[in-house]
């Protein structure tokens, strides 16, 4: 498949969960690769693999979760948000990645209308919220991919979560103070995280994810990611208690040179996951659909045994 513009494969779709979501909708058939993006980006993070994994027999969906890109930025206070629904009273919500998991579910099926389960794929924050739609949507999803994350519900995020690498999670919990200090220096304090975390800063599309996340709203919608952390533990350890391992095949992927998920991918999988399968992506950090994206499309074509 031949994708001449991104552009030509988009859409939005309008969900009861009060959430406008744009997404990339490309390739045909019933074998679905969902894309999940993290933060500080976008579905954007996918531009380089999306045409790949067409190409590859997949109906590839890449959607901007709520908060993020194109899409809505619900809050769950008072407020009227501007929405083509008009005078219909849109349903509240925040941004625990149980909730989110439901978004992503009604566009695949209530909106583009999938009827077999999906390999659902996700890396940094898009990586919690895949292992949310495994453990709520057991039925609905084949195979997981994840990485690049410090899952809360595991004990790896237990020990992590106060340390100096991941400084930024208690900062981004903190109520109203880092939209004031970002507000108007957005660029200044994404590419921080761009250069730090990549192995080939370079490769990232700096100029459209800061374009995305000086838009108003977008930063509060990215931190109140992180403030949901606690409920996204209760949440995932809940699951695990009432339902278990998940028992579809898990594929966990890391950047080579990433500072600490390196070492954690398969700790993170064998807490969550029965069947885990890890790969590490040459010459990527945190970036690696940025910064390797061959090496990506490979190492998923691998595990899903449509490798030539």
């Amino acid at each position: 498949m031949k994708i001449g513009n991104l552009g030509d494969v988009t859409g939005s779709a309008y969900l009861e969960t009060g959430v406008r979501m744009h997404y990339f909708d490309a390739g045909e058939g019933s074998a679905a690769l969902v894309l999940l993006h993290g933060f500080p980006q976008t579905s954007w993070q996918w531009r380089h693999v999306i045409e790949p994994f067409a190409k590859a027999g997949y109906r590839v969906i890449a959607p901007d979760y709520r908060g993020a890109g194109n899409s809505s930025r619900p809050r769950s206070d008072p407020g009227q948000p501007a929405d083509l629904r008009g005078e219909t009273e849109l349903a509240r919500g925040g941004y625990t990645k149980w909730e989110m998991a439901k978004d992503i579910h009604l566009l695949l099926h209530d909106h583009l209308g999938l009827t077999e389960p999906a390999f659902v794929l996700g890396l940094d924050i898009g990586s919690m919220v895949a292992t949310a739609y495994a453990f709520r949507y057991r039925a609905d999803i084949r195979a997981l991919g994840y990485g690049e994350a410090s899952q809360p519900g595991t004990s790896f995020y237990d020990r992590i979560k106060h340390s100096p690498t991941e400084w930024h999670f208690l900062f981004h919990q903190v109520l109203d103070l880092p939209e004031a200090l970002v507000a108007g220096r957005e660029r200044l304090y994404l590419q921080y995280f761009y250069d730090r975390l990549g192995a080939r800063p370079t490769a990232v599309d700096t100029d459209a994810f800061v374009r995305a996340y000086e838009q108003p709203g977008a930063m509060r919608a990215g931190f109140d990611l992180y403030r949901a952390f606690d409920r996204d533990a209760e949440d995932i350890r809940a699951a695990l208690g009432s339902g278990g391992k998940l028992e579809i095949p898990c594929l966990g992927l890391y950047g080579d040179a990433s500072l600490s998920h390196r070492s954690a991918v398969e700790e993170v999988g064998h807490e969550i996951a029965e069947v885990v399968t890890v790969e590490g992506i040459a010459g990527a950090g945190h970036w690696m659909a940025d910064e390797n994206p061959e090496g990506l499309v490979k190492s998923v074509l691998r595990f899903d045994n449509k490798a030539t």
